[in-house]
């Protein structure tokens, strides 16, 4: 299973043989949702990521991985709304928009990032903006944005649509080492 996962990075982010490439089997993803209602909370720290030297990036993040604090928010999110069985991941995947490798200077920098963002089987051209820093191991790699449900043709039933935003506060946070 791990080599299937590896292989399809492997091709989201393109012809990779010669570039260095930094990866993270455990990065953290939470979104938050917020309303007068209730607050709910979901992370996930099975998070995959890939970063060639050349700027090229691909995040997968199993669907079922999310962990939330009633276990009743969590079987309603996997089975109504993210139908995790038929869509158990979400990527992105995509380029670092004037990517540098002088950017190993140890200085945190703002970037924005390009691509493809699919949730429950529907893709999104987005730019997200997002902090990367070299700390001498690992480039760190900070974001914070938003996603709308309706974006990614997640319905939300009537009875409980008062207690959903309708846009979520999704934050990442990845260290990829070379691999």
């Amino acid at each position: 299973m791990r080599i299937l996962i590896i292989t399809f990075i492997l091709a989201l982010v393109g012809d990779v043989a010669t570039a260095q490439q930094f990866m993270t089997r455990e990065g953290r993803v939470r979104f938050f949702s917020t309303t007068p209602v209730e607050d709910i909370e979901a992370v996930n720290e099975q998070t995959t990521a890939m970063l060639t030297a050349e700027g090229q990036f691909a995040f997968r993040v199993p669907i079922l991985g999310f962990r939330f604090e009633k276990a009743l928010m969590e079987e309603h999110f996997n089975e109504n709304y993210m139908e995790s069985t038929t869509y158990p991941n979400g990527t992105f995947e995509g380029k670092v928009a004037n990517w540098s490798n002088d950017w190993n200077d140890g200085n945190a920098h703002e970037v924005v990032a390009a691509g493809a963002l699919t949730i429950h089987g529907v893709t999104v051209q987005r730019e997200i903006p997002a902090t990367i820093k070299w700390n001498g191991k690992a480039w760190e790699i900070e974001s914070t944005f938003n996603v709308s449900p309706t974006d990614h043709a997640i319905e939300i039933p009537k009875m409980v649509r008062n207690k959903i935003a309708e846009s979520l506060e999704v934050t990442v946070n990845a260290a990829l080492a070379p691999r």
